[in-house]
């Protein structure tokens, strides 16, 4: 009895292996079958490989650098004439920098110039007063609305 019941189980092991390779082969054939049809069908070319995106150019007015609303790279920033900061980013703020800046900034209803530490300044992109942002070193390193 014993006999029967092994025989049997390993003649039923052997059974299941051959079904199971031949429907694994059968549902892989099947697959690429469809995906065949379904690639032909469509008339599409293939696609390439996706590009990474390019920033667009600047508009006109705005002061060369990576675009950020509000600064002096937007040109809607005129309002407080942050887009025509450009030639003063970078320099140390003096009293003749700055002096400077009063000056070409007419569009702005007051100027302030804004060093590093905890002062919180709100930003405000759609008012009129220009803020000169310095770092540590009283250099200029931005200018906004607000």
């Amino acid at each position: 009895m014993r006999i029967a019941s092994a025989t049997l189980l390993i003649l039923s092991a052997f059974a299941l292996s051959a079904c199971g390779g031949s429907a694994d082969q059968a549902d892989g054939d099947a697959a690429a079958e469809f995906a065949a049809r379904i690639n032909a069908s469509s008339g599409a070319a293939p696609q390439p490989a996706a590009t990474p995106p390019s920033v667009a150019p600047p508009l006109d007015g705005a002061v060369p650098g990576v675009f950020e609303a509000g600064t002096a790279t937007d040109p809607a920033a005129a309002i407080c004439d942050a887009t025509n900061m450009g030639p003063y980013m970078g320099r140390e703020a003096t009293d003749a920098v700055r002096s400077e800046i009063l000056l070409v900034a007419s569009a702005a209803s007051e100027v302030r110039f804004v060093s590093p530490g905890p002062v919180y300044v709100k930003p405000d992109p759609t008012s009129s007063r220009l803020n000169i942002m310095l770092d540590a070193r009283n250099i200029i390193r931005d200018a906004r609305c607000g």
